[in-house]
Parts: structure tokens; C-alpha cells; sequence
């Protein structure tokens, strides 16, 4: 026999009720009358024990009908045989899901969460299925659910562990909608017999950050029969703070640089240091030397939880190097660093082959020192080319450029042309018929126009040039530019794009055949080519068309020509900048790499006796092959045009196509550095439903509950109990009418 609510047993305290009642005394009911009682003298009442009862069997009628109404009350049933145990639970389809995201990097939050899911583990019953996923900005399947009509996995929850042991937290952001809602709709879409009688449930183990995404909640219905059971993991030490590098101003690259430094809204401290670092340079007879930044050359800052400021942190020729910038003084490092690629400092040689002296002003490379001479990140060396020797060097230890203004010999013709179609830039700068002629040997789709050295008259404009007016008054400007080009990408904003200053006195006017392979970049607005190019193997053939001594343009004396040779050397030896820096999990386009090493080998083909790693760098120059070197060492390799999405860890990256390096940085994203805790009613909000905590115990009564009121639902023995209460009334009515008529006696006559 058992009670499904036992708390109406309390009502049995009613029994004593019937009891007061027979015991208090009663008035007798008998009358008698007299005439007169001043003839009678006063007897005092004799007393009777009150303890005393009578009409024993009314009494136990009423004792009966009160404990059978509070029986009936306690809704009773008979009980099976069978005892409900752990085993008798239904089984449970468990999703465990850990968070392995940046943040969880913090303190000793992994170990916490750890702790947690081998706690999940324990608590399982051996008809229960589990399955071990592992979130940050994806979700990884470590363990699935147990297919229909495959063989279980012997011990599955030793496996489970085994498998978490494994797991660690990586850099990436935390994606927790996204999670949430595959790991439910797989839940939800099971469907066979099998596990439908599974209780479904998601066992979230996370720090719950604010900087969690939760968008991917807001369009999806939430299943009804998925129950999410949170985890949260957290420290004592709260404050985090992290800087962040914005974009550089245009033209500033080289000063200081603006960084926003943001405090996380339950960080307990609000003064932070930031400075530069540079990575630490190994010894060549052991140790390294530490690229830190003194404390003296930190800028300190004042950031009110919740809030952010950006500063200036002065770069200074000192810290060209740095790829760096570290914050200091909160409880958190994991993400105190901000990667930069540093600016790059171009080492490289010019040859030029000329009649002009080193130091003639009127000559050609003496402008081209001067736009060389004060940029702290290209340090070039113009030397005269006389030979053939320099040409002939290993394409790595050879010069990326070489600049042509006067006529060359046939053998030196040809070697200039095997530069160029190994990788080297070639630029033909004509003075005089006899140049004009070896730069048409280069260029075989290229003819001169019947009337050469032709300019337009233009009386509009005055000339800059200290010159008798009457050489000046004829002009030529540059009509057509092609702002896509890289020599003039520069320039393609409005705001620097005017090239109508720049007068030009005397050229060369050539034709393209109507056959070219040749381009032209730009024109005159005669429409005469100013600056054409041609491809020849891997390298290029560059032609100005006028020169740019102040005897011939306004082009050395103008304001565009310092950037115009610095897309120059870029284009030539490789740019200073380098492709644009994302955050963890984002992909690199790497389209733009151009290989400029030569194509094969310097010494030979390979041979059977060179190492594989030698052969395997052999064949990747030969197909144009990217590697990539990433923070931790690891090389991985990329077919030409590929874009690279391995980017699983901050730091530097190395993408290099033969001997041409190009860096990028990768950030962890901003978002983890919100280390705030995040409210878990948005969660609730966007339909998420949470169950009631219950252990293996509470399991086992919260069915043995719904057991018992199945089986007092079919046997119904209240209502026998309200029958039988009903009849014991009626007949304790009867028996005390009764015995009220056989008490009373009538009175005498």
C-alpha cells in the first residue's frame, strides 16, 4: 500500500474530535416540576468521573468516517511487487558540449571545465548515450551518438574521457548559438524507435563570455523536448583588458601608431601600460636577445571598466622592427598581445647604364638618388652597370633593377634580356636616337612614329624651369593614366590622381603594331605612349618615353615622383607593405603574391644524390608554389593562387614564393577579449528551455512519482473510500437517532 499525497495523513489529527466531544459532560435532560422548592433543602451535585464513555459503537462510527475521508484524500494504491531501481531509469541521449575557445585560456577555467564533464560522466547510468563536441567559432564532433545497428562502444564514457583528456582550449572566438542549435536539431531529428524513448538533453560546459555569439538563436525555433543544462566555469581575478592597432592614417605608415585599449566590464582595475615588443633574436653561440621594451618606454593609460580610449604609442626609428604591441597590468595575458607586420626595409641595388655622370644635376640618376636617399625602409645602392658580371649572379644575390638610357652592345643586350625573363625589371629611359634604337631591340611590337620628338603648342601655362621662355612654350602633359597599374595605384585616389602640372618638353613618339603584346600605362594627351610594359618570361620591360631630368620634364621636380619610384622598387624588388592582417579563423587572400626568383635551379637540375627537401623546394619554384610559415614553425604549402585559411594561432606568418617573403599578421578576434559574463537570460529570451537540476536519485523518485500516479490513476481506490465513508455516516445517523429515541423516556402524568 502506498499514498500518493501522504501529507493529507495529517488529517487522522481530526480523530480526536469525536473523542473531546464524548467526553464532555452533559446537562441532564429529565425535568421535573414542583409547586414550590422552599421546602426542600439544598444537596450539592455529586460528581462523575468525566473520563468516562458511553455509546462506544456511535463513537468508533465517527472515528471511522473521519480516517476514510483522510484516507481517501491520500489517494492510495496498492503497490506492484517490482522495486524501481537506477536500472529501471529511461536512458538519456547526452550532448556534452565543451568550450575550447581563446578564453578559456584564462587562469585555471580548463581544469574547472574539465572537472565538470568528468562530474557529467560519473553520474551516467549504463543505458545512457553520450556524445563529446568541442565548440569555439565551429563545432567539432569529438565522439558521436550510437547509430542504429552498430556494435556500442565497450565503455563508452572511459572513451568519452579519454578523448576530453586530449582536448585543449584553442585562439579561436566563441560561436555559441551556432552550436547550440546543430547539437539541438540533431537531437531533435531522431526519430527511430530507439531513440525516441531517449530523453534528450545538451550539458553545457563553458565560461559563458560576453563576447559569445548568440545571433544564430534568434531565427530558429527552439525543439520543446531538448532541455539545455548550463555549466559555467569562472575566477576570482576578473580584470582583462586588451589593445587593439587601428589602421594607420593614409601617409602616416611611419608615425605613431593609434591603438584602442578596451576593459572588460567586471575588471576590478583601470590603469594599463602599452608598448612595443620585438621577438627575441637567437645567439649564434646560444641564448637570444630579448626584444623587450623598457618600462620607461611604455605609455601608461586610464581605461574605466566597461569602456575603451584609444592612444598614440610612438613608433621612433627604434621601433621599426617591433611586429608587437603588448598591454600590461591585468590578471589575463592570453590576449595582452597585438600582432603588427613591421614596416619593411628594402636592401636592394639599381644598375644604371648611362652617359650621365653620378652627380651631373641635368642627369638622370641623380634625381634618382635623391628620391632614394631619405626613406628610412629602402636602403638602395645606384651603381653603374658596366658588365655583364653583375647580371650573371644568382637570381637571389643579383639586382632586382636595372635602368637603361643610353645605347648597349649586342652581348650586353642579351644578357639584360635573360634578366628580365628570369624575374628582373627592366626600365628603358631613351636619350637620344641611338637608345631609342636598343630600346625598340627589347620591344619588337614597337615602332617610332614618323615625326619624332613631337610636343603640342600650349601658351596657357608658364614654365617652372629656369629656361629661355621661348623652349618652353611647348608642351606636352599625361592625358591617359592606367590608375590600376602598380606604379600608379598610388595615386588613384582623388585626392592625388592631378598630374597637370607636370610639363613634359621633349619625347619619343612610337606606335604599338596593331599585334602587341605590348601595354601602354600611360599616354600624352596626344595620345602618344608616355610609359608602356611588356612581359618577357618572369620579369618586365618598362619604357618612359621622356626622361625625367628638368632639360626634358617637370617630372623629377614634382611632387609625385618619390612615390613614383618607390612603386618602382616595389614593383621591382618587392613592396615594404604587406597583405592586409585578419583575425583568427578568417582566410588570407594570397592572389596577389608574384614569384620574381628565377624558375630553376642556379647550379643545375637536381640530382638523385640532393636531399628530398632540396628537391621538394626545386619543384614547388617550378610550379609556383606558396609556403607559408607559420608562429609555431610549421611550413604549409599552397598551390599558386590559393588562399590560406589556417590561420589557427596569433602571431607572423611567413608567405613565401621562392626567395620573395611577404608577412601577415593574425588577432585574436576582439570579441573573446569580453571576458564579462554573459547574461544567461538572452539565452531564455530566444527560446532556449532549461530544465530543473536533477541528480541519478532525484531521476529515480521523480519516475517512481509518475509511476505511482499511473498506477493510483488506474486502481482509483478513493473512490471506494468515499463509499465507504458515505455509508459509515449513514449508518452512524441512524445509530444516533436511535439512540437518542431510546434514551429519552416520556413524562409522567
Amino acid at each position: 500500500m502506498g499514498f500518493l499525497v501522504p501529507l493529507y495523513l495529517a488529517g487522522l489529527s481530526a480523530l480526536t474530535l469525536p473523542l473531546i466531544f464524548h467526553l464532555v459532560r452533559r446537562s441532564p435532560r429529565g425535568r421535573q416540576e414542583f409547586s414550590s422548592l422552599m421546602f426542600l433543602s439544598p444537596t450539592p451535585p455529586r460528581l462523575t468521573r468525566r473520563s468516562r464513555l458511553d455509546q462506544i459503537f456511535l463513537l468508533l462510527l465517527r472515528l471511522a468516517a473521519l480516517a476514510l475521508i483522510a484516507f481517501a484524500f491520500c489517494r492510495p494504491f496498492l503497490r506492484e511487487a517490482a522495486l524501481l531501481s537506477q536500472s529501471d531509469l529511461a536512458g538519456r541521449r547526452m550532448a556534452l558540449l565543451i568550450d575550447t575557445s581563446a578564453s578559456m585560456r584564462r587562469g585555471d577555467l580548463w581544469k574547472q571545465a574539465t572537472k565538470l564533464a568528468e562530474k557529467q560522466l560519473d553520474e551516467l547510468n549504463p543505458q545512457d548515450d553520450i556524445a563529446l563536441f568541442a565548440f569555439s567559432d565551429r563545432l567539432r564532433t569529438i565522439i558521436d551518438f550510437q547509430k542504429e545497428g552498430t556494435a556500442p562502444i565497450a565503455d563508452k564514457p572511459q572513451v568519452v574521457r579519454n578523448r576530453l583528456h586530449e582536448l585543449k582550449p584553442d585562439w579561436e572566438s566563441t560561436d555559441l548559438g551556432t552550436a547550440l542549435v546543430s547539437v539541438a536539431s540533431e537531437l531533435d531529428s531522431a526519430s527511430d524507435v530507439n531513440q525516441s524513448l531517449f530523453e534528450p538533453r545538451i550539458v553545457v560546459i563553458s565560461d559563458f563570455q560576453g563576447g559569445s555569439r548568440i545571433e544564430a538563436l534568434q531565427s530558429f525555433e527552439w525543439p520543446e523536448r531538448v532541455p539545455v543544462e548550463t555549466q559555467r566555469v569562472s575566477l576570482a581575478n576578473t580584470t582583462n583588458a586588451h589593445a587593439t592597432v587601428l589602421p594607420a592614417e593614409e601617409g602616416s605608415e611611419l608615425a605613431d601608431v593609434r591603438v584602442r585599449v578596451s576593459n572588460a566590464a567586471d575588471s576590478k582595475a583601470d590603469q594599463f601600460f602599452v608598448g612595443w615588443n620585438r621577438p627575441e633574436v637567437p645567439l649564434s653561440g646560444g641564448g637570444h636577445v630579448d626584444g623587450r621594451v623598457k618600462e620607461e618606454q611604455q605609455t601608461a593609460v586610464y581605461v574605466p571598466p566597461g569602456q575603451s580610449r584609444v592612444i598614440r604609442l610612438p613608433r621612433g626609428d627604434h621601433n621599426l622592427t617591433a611586429d608587437r604591441v603588448v598591454l600590461r597590468g591585468d590578471d589575463h595575458d592570453f590576449d595582452n598581445t597585438f600582432f603588427v607586420v613591421p614596416p619593411r626595409k628594402l636592401n636592394a641595388t639599381v644598375l644604371y647604364a648611362g652617359l650621365d655622370a653620378a652627380n651631373d644635376p641635368n642627369g638622370l640618376p641623380f634625381y634618382l638618388r635623391l628620391a632614394t636617399a631619405n626613406d628610412p625602409l629602402r636602403q638602395i645602392e645606384i651603381t653603374p652597370l658596366e658588365n655583364e658580371e653583375a647580371l650573371s649572379l644568382p637570381f637571389e644575390l643579383a639586382p632586382k633593377l636595372v635602368v637603361v638610357s643610353e645605347t648597349l652592345r649586342p652581348e650586353l643586350q642579351t644578357s639584360l634580356r635573360s634578366f628580365a625573363e628570369r624575374g628582373g625589371t627592366l626600365l628603358l629611359v631613351p636619350d637620344g636616337d641611338d637608345a631609342l634604337a636598343t630600346m625598340l631591340s627589347f620591344l619588337d611590337d614597337v615602332a617610332l612614329n614618323k615625326k619624332n620628338e613631337e610636343v603640342r603648342p600650349n601658351d596657357s601655362q608658364e614654365s617652372t624651369i629656369n629656361e629661355p621662355a621661348s623652349s618652353r612654350e611647348k608642351y606636352l602633359l599625361l592625358g591617359e593614366i592606367d590608375f590600376t597599374h602598380p606604379l600608379f595605384a598610388t595615386f588613384a585616389s582623388p585626392r592625388y590622381n592631378d598630374f597637370t602640372k607636370i610639363h613634359f618638353w621633349k619625347h619619343h613618339s612610337v606606335k604599338l603594331t596593331a599585334s602587341a603584346t605590348t601595354r601602354v600605362v600611360a599616354r600624352f594627351d596626344n595620345g602618344d605612349p608616355a610609359l608602356i610594359e611588356r612581359s618577357t618570361g618572369r620579369g618586365r620591360v618598362l619604357a618612359l618615353l621622356s626622361g625625367w631630368q628638368p632639360e626634358t620634364s617637370q617630372l623629377a621636380l614634382s611632387s609625385k615622383f618619390v612615390p613614383l619610384i618607390g612603386a618602382l622598387l616595389d614593383l621591382a624588388c618587392g613592396g615594404t607593405e604587406s597583405v592586409e592582417s585578419v583575425s583568427i579563423g578568417q582566410p588570407v587572400r594570397l592572389d596577389n603574391l608574384r614569384r620574381t626568383e628565377d624558375p630553376g635551379p642556379v647550379n643545375g637540375p637536381a640530382t638523385d644524390d640532393e636531399p628530398e627537401s632540396s628537391k621538394q623546394t626545386a619543384r614547388d619554384r617550378q610550379d609556383g608554389a606558396i609556403v607559408i610559415q607559420t608562429p609555431d614553425g610549421r611550413d604549409v604549402r599552397l598551390e599558386a593562387g590559393s588562399n590560406f585559411t589556417d590561420t589557427n594561432q596569433p602571431g607572423i606568418y611567413r608567405a613565401n614564393v621562392g626567395s620573395t617573403e611577404t608577412l601577415f599578421a593574425v588577432n585574436l578576434s576582439a570579441t573573446e577579449s569580453n571576458t564579462a559574463p554573459l547574461d544567461l537570460e538572452q539565452l531564455e529570451q530566444r527560446g532556449v528551455r532549461f530544465p530543473v537540476e536533477q541528480t541519478r536519485n532525484e531521476r529515480v523518485d521523480r519516475i517512481r512519482q509518475q509511476r505511482d500516479t499511473e498506477l493510483e490513476g488506474h486502481q482509483k481506490v478513493w473512490r471506494w473510500l468515499i463509499v465507504l465513508a458515505l455509508t459509515t455516516l449513514i449508518v452512524e445517523t441512524w445509530w444516533a437517532g436511535r439512540a437518542e429515541h431510546g434514551t429519552a423516556k416520556p413524562p409522567k402524568k
